[in-house]
């Protein structure tokens, strides 16, 4: 008879980018939902389950709970065994996964996972997991599927994997990361077919573990190859051109964000701006006070820059940098409701800007194009669709901070000036940078201050300081396009610069964070003392 297998539904340390190994970690409400959905799946199979076997962990004890009930099988058998509880990682668990992976490198995080030689420090080796999860198909679920009885399991990641392995006839030197979605139920035939096609998709996969590791040098990067393309082959790019790039690039960037994003986590929305309200309330003072002092000016275009909301991506920063992820979503909700308010008030202070009408046109135009709408479909998709929501965030979320490679090329590329004489013969020069960087240093040290003297918790200071020290740099540009020719000059300085400073900021971000972490690891790592070599399992 038939053998079905689910992950469990998405779970909190799922949701905040979190090794949760043998720890209990509870569902999120998309787990819950992705539960509800993969009940009324295994319903509409027609098939009636004999017996559930249950990993002992709370993850997938709900997650069976929910669809046992969704499916409405009387006197159904629930077996809760050991052997289907998740690897031990050692001193991964509740560790950042992206951290981990910039720390070791992506062939030791390799190593580490998916070698069937591999073994977290202080963890359960492969082939311990590979022989445990391959007696119980053999011992346990053979026998009962033989004997005519229907088996449902739920368990974990990695165990879901052992089984297609087991299943599929693939031996363990060709095991690659199968990328089991969250509460997806899957026959025999369904396990054969994830490993074979796996098998061909893992260069694909490989790129975006590579992606994730390097992403703001990436960025970085390209943005710096946009500046000098621009100043070696000098071809404008129309307006309508740059906008149409800029909103469908940050629109893939926008929806892969928001695909992981919790609606719920934006209740309290007061409390989350509340965190670092002194704060923002001296970047609007000093932004409106720029905006009203120095019309006409560079002054203008940086007083702009102190009214930006954060950037969208400050989610996606905090789960890759092990922030408290909740904080950093309230407070980039509410600042992107109340910021925008003062950011159009000072478009009209203390007169009407030249250019005010196609300055709001870009600025609505990104708003809604690049922000509102992606993110919207996002969450229709989270409510209509929990699985392959949860799918295509497990899969393909690095392809929406991947989309910031081309962008920041893009950006760079478009602002510098294509004329005859390039940015780099400006007397103003050197001024403008000496600003730009000021500013960007400033927010940085502002912000680090301010967590010190409130004494945040670690993960929640993290989330302020990158709320504070990145701004929606992208809103600036639709914005600044449209001032009027009283400040073209300026901004074709600034905007090219702030375009590249703003990208190499976020670089050395994150080595500051990566470092300081690795040392963490590392002295983690030592206490354990190196991991034994093993055999492949056979």
């Amino acid at each position: 008879m038939a053998i079905y297998f689910i992950r469990h539904g998405e779970s909190l340390a799922n949701e905040r980018n979190l090794f949760a190994g043998r720890q209990n970690t509870p569902l999120t409400d998309l787990g819950v939902r992705q539960a509800h959905q993969a009940g009324r799946r295994v319903a509409a199979i027609g098939v009636r389950f004999d017996e559930v076997h249950v990993s002992p962990l709370d993850r997938a004890k709900d997650t069976a709970r929910i669809i046992v009930e969704r499916i409405g099988t009387p006197r159904v058998t629930t077996v809760e065994s050991a052997e289907l509880v998740e690897r031990d990682f050692g001193v991964f668990t509740a560790q950042n996964k992206s951290l981990v992976k910039k720390s070791v490198g992506f062939r030791a995080y390799t190593e580490y996972f998916h070698s069937c030689t591999g073994c977290p420090p202080g963890g359960e080796s492969w082939p311990e997991m590979y022989e445990r999860v391959r007696d119980y198909y053999e011992a346990v679920l053979l026998p009962r599927s033989r004997a005519g009885r229907s088996v449902l399991v739920v368990a974990h990641k990695y165990v879901v994997e052992m089984f297609a392995l087991v299943v599929a006839g693939i031996r363990p030197t060709e095991y690659r990361d199968l990328k089991i979605p969250n509460a997806r139920p899957l026959a025999e035939a369904d396990l054969r077919r994830i490993a074979r096609a796996t098998a061909r998709s893992a260069a694909v996969h490989d790129f975006g573990e590579i992606v994730e590791i390097r992403l703001p040098v990436l960025v970085a990067g390209a943005a710096a190859l946009g500046v000098l393309a621009q100043l070696a082959v000098r071809v404008p790019v129309p307006p309508q051109a740059f906008s149409a790039v800029l909103v469908s690039l940050l629109a893939i960037s926008t929806f892969f964000g928001m695909l992981r994003l919790h609606s719920g986590a934006v209740r309290g929305l007061g409390r989350g701006l509340r965190v670092a309200l002194p704060l923002t309330a001296a970047r609007v003072a000093a932004g409106l006070a720029l905006v009203s002092l120095a019309p006409g000016t560079p002054g203008l275009l940086l007083g702009l820059f102190l009214l930006l909301p954060p950037a969208l991506i400050t989610p996606t920063l905090s789960l890759l940098w092990d922030g408290d992820y909740f904080t950093s979503v309230r407070q980039t909700v509410a600042a992107s409701l109340v910021l925008p308010v003062a950011l159009l008030l000072a478009l009209w202070l203390p007169h009407r800007l030249a250019g005010l009408d196609s300055a709001l046109t870009g600025y609505l135009g990104v708003l809604a194009g690049a922000m509102a709408l992606p993110a919207l479909a996002a969450q229709v998709l989270r409510r209509r669709n929990p699985i392959r929501a949860g799918s295509l965030s497990t899969n393909w979320n690095w392809v929406g901070g991947f989309a910031l490679v081309p962008l920041a090329g893009f950006v760079t590329f478009a602002l510098t000036p294509a004329g005859g004489e390039h940015a780099g013969a400006h007397p103003g020069l050197v001024a403008c940078v000496a600003v730009v960087a000021a500013v960007l240093l400033g927010l940085r040290i502002a912000s680090v201050a301010f967590v010190r003297w409130r004494k945040l918790p670690a993960r929640v200071a993290r989330d302020v300081f990158i709320t504070q020290s990145t701004p929606n740099v992208f809103l600036w540009f639709a914005v600044v396009g449209g001032v009027g020719s009283a400040v073209a000059d300026a901004a074709t300085l600034l905007a090219p610069i702030t375009a590249c400073g703003f990208f190499a900021a976020m670089f050395v971000d994150e080595a500051v964070i990566v470092r300081r972490f690795t040392r963490r690891l590392r002295a983690a790592m030592a206490d354990v003392g190196p991991a034994a070599p093993v055999a492949a399992a056979g």
